[in-house]
This record gives structure tokens, C-alpha cells and sequence, in this order.
């Protein structure tokens, strides 16, 4: 007999007295939020490292370390990538691997930082972006150290832009 018929006859005899139907009831009910209490983790745990395929984690090696941190939604950002690594260019694949290594120094804090200005950013307009820009061209190169400089004692520095995950 499977747990799901058991269940079912257990849950579907009749009531003889209040007591027993209430007893049945509550039973049903902690069955019920046991089950999914012991499932959960599986659920939302992705999956483990090991449930990778071995293109994936060859991949995906500079995260190794910090996959089982890694939330179920970001994981399988992180998968999505793997899966697309093949089809991208020798430069898209170094750029890739030279990103996701700098990502796995930063610190958890240093992770928010990159992730705030990223999000910051993407609240810019293209065409802003791109007049600020043309306009740190027009600089000499004297004048982007000072600015450099400048930028460097008035707040800390930037973390490292993580790669985009589409």
C-alpha cells in the first residue's frame, strides 16, 4: 500500500464521535506538515554541486566554494551560463572565467557593493552612460589620474562589476 492511498483511507473514514474525527484531523494535518517540512530542503537547496555535470563544473569552477551558499534562483542563473559557455566566443570565454574568478575573491560585503551598483546603474539612461563617457575620453590622461585619485580618497572603491546574468 503507498503512503498517498494510506493516506487517503486514512483521511476518508467516518467520523463516529467528535474526538476521533478532531484526532484524525489534527494527524492528517502533521503528516501533512511534516512531509513537506522534510521535502523543503530539497526543494530549495537547486541542486548540489555534485548533481552538476562535469562540463558544468569545469565551468562553473571558480564558484565551487561558494555554490552551496548560492540561493536556488542564483544557482540556476549560474547553470544557464554554463550551459551557453560553448556556444560563446574564445574572448566572451575568457572574459567569463576572469569574472566569475574575481567574483569568487569579493567578500559577501563586497558582493552587495558590486550588486547595488550594478542595479544603481541600470538606472541610467544608455545615452547618459554614453555621454559620461565621452566626455571621460575628452580627458588627458594627467586629468583621469587626478580623477582617479580623487575618487579614491573621497570613497571607497568600486567592487568589481560581476558578470550579467540573463
Amino acid at each position: 500500500m503507498s503512503f498517498s492511498s494510506f493516506f487517503r483511507s486514512f483521511t476518508n473514514m467516518k467520523c463516529q464521535n467528535r474526538y476521533i474525527c478532531l484526532s484524525r484531523c489534527l494527524i492528517s494535518h502533521i503528516t501533512v506538515f511534516l512531509a513537506i517540512l522534510l521535502l523543503y530542503p530539497v526543494v530549495a537547496n537547486a541542486q548540489n554541486w555534485s548533481a552538476l555535470n562535469d562540463d558544468q563544473r569545469l565551468i562553473l569552477a571558480p564558484l565551487e566554494e561558494d555554490w552551496s551558499s548560492l540561493t536556488a534562483p542564483r544557482q540556476k542563473k549560474w547553470v544557464e551560463v554554463a550551459n551557453r559557455y560553448p556556444s560563446m566566443s574564445d574572448t566572451e570565454q575568457s572574459t567569463l572565467q576572469s569574472r566569475m574568478a574575481q567574483w569568487a575573491e569579493l567578500s559577501t560585503k563586497q558582493r552587495q557593493r558590486a550588486r547595488d551598483n550594478y542595479l544603481r546603474t541600470l538606472k541610467i539612461s544608455p545615452e547618459k552612460k554614453a555621454a559620461a563617457w565621452e566626455s571621460y575620453q575628452q580627458l588627458s590622461d594627467e586629468d583621469k589620474k587626478l580623477l582617479a585619485q580623487k575618487r579614491a580618497q573621497t570613497s571607497k572603491p568600486s567592487a568589481v562589476t560581476s558578470p550579467t546574468l540573463k
